[in-house]
């Protein structure tokens, strides 16, 4: 219904039949919407819960001081873990395991046959954040073999006894799944709305400043590396991108129309992605949705920057609202600080309600690009 709605709008001549149209249809949308996932909202839960009972056949990567702290906490208190054994991150390693239960397993060299071997899906990284070019190689093999990682020195400040429950707190509570669905859902469906309104003046703007289409779409990569396609306002001049291929928008850039400066700076431009949240692509806040192109890009260049692909990109974003969009590697490797953390606090209603009212502050203080 959302689609149908959508692409009705899309028809620049059919303002006045598109305002009966939502005034008839706005109610029947939300009622359809919330019975079609309402309907699998138990057996989706069911699922989740399953998932957490599942054991981890995990690793620990780095046979060093921080890894023995982990697995003792882990022995302490990861009930759904099991601990395999150490794999070192070169040949040779000086530090001794005094745990018979534990053994160490080999070295990087080894980790795509051991991980077979004893059918492993976790590792915890325990690993110098110095030793970049190891943390990148550690990543493409985890990656590459679709294991999940956490750095246990880094997130969870395993050095300073901050035990492993955090990683299990998240994992303990199956109804964040659910009550997150429902406000997307919710308040997403309030702003649209409200916001309804004014989609004909901004249409009208937009056509009277530069020739093309009112709405622009395009690939974005969404959680776990799925592609979707975002619904913005459209910004730029058509065909902006056509001999130069995918860059980065910069501040004065010359592609952007006098509306669509306006538009990105009080970030209304992205109003319409209340439609992929909707239809689940995305959800209210999360990273920012990227695409496929710089996203492989960022990959090859930046430690970690797959791990913002395990949650669904968000409308607004704790790195949106205090970094603003990319103009160059750096920004981006600032961003994915702030994307990473978030991660960690993403099922605090406090937290995200702090970013909600950071992100009406930057829409009313006109402080995008």
């Amino acid at each position: 219904m959302c689609l149908v709605l959508f692409r009705y709008f899309c028809e620049f001549n059919h303002f006045h039949s598109f305002y009966q149209l939502y005034i008839c249809h706005v109610s029947e949308m939300a009622e359809l919407y919330l019975n079609i996932h309402g309907d699998n909202l138990k057996e989706q839960i069911k699922i989740k819960s399953k998932t957490i009972e599942r054991k981890k056949n995990a690793v620990i990567i780095g046979l060093n001081r921080i890894g023995m702290l982990a697995y003792e906490r882990l022995k302490m208190y990861g009930s759904n873990v099991n601990i395999i054994g150490f794999v070192n991150t070169f040949k040779n390693p000086v530090y001794s395991i005094n745990d018979k239960n534990i053994k160490y397993l080999g070295d990087l060299s080894e980790f795509r046959v051991l991980c077979k071997n004893y059918n492993v899906n976790f590792a915890y990284l325990a690993i110098d954040r110095n030793d970049v070019s190891v943390i990148h190689q550690v990543i493409n093999l985890c990656n590459s073999l679709k294991i999940e990682y956490e750095f246990v020195q880094e997130v969870y400040d395993i050095i300073y006894g901050h035990v492993v429950e955090r990683i299990f707190k998240e994992f303990k509570r199956p109804y964040d799944f659910s009550l997150r669905r429902i406000s997307d859902i919710f308040f997403s469906i309030i702003f649209l709305i409200l916001t309804l309104p004014i989609w004909p003046v901004i249409s009208i703007l937009i056509k009277i400043d530069s020739r093309g289409p009112v709405f622009y779409s395009q690939e974005r990569v969404g959680q776990n590396g799925r592609i979707f396609r975002i619904f913005k306002f459209r910004t730029m001049y058509t065909d902006s991108e056509k001999y130069s291929g995918p860059v980065l928008a910069k501040k004065d850039d010359p592609r952007i129309t006098k509306v669509g400066r306006f538009l990105r700076k009080t970030r209304i431009d992205e109003i319409p992605q209340i439609l992929n949240v909707l239809i689940s692509d995305m959800t209210l806040i999360g990273p920012r949705p990227e695409r496929p192109y710089f996203v492989e890009k960022y990959s090859m260049d930046i430690p970690m920057y797959k791990n913002r692909l395990k949650i669904k990109p968000g409308l607004t974003g704790l790195a949106q609202v205090f970094v603003g969009y990319d103009e160059s590697l750096e920004e981006v490797k600032q961003k994915l600080k702030y994307d990473l953390y978030y991660l960690e606090k993403k099922n605090s209603l406090l937290f995200n309600l702090k970013i909600l009212l950071k992100t009406i502050g930057v829409v009313l203080m006109g402080k995008g690009q």
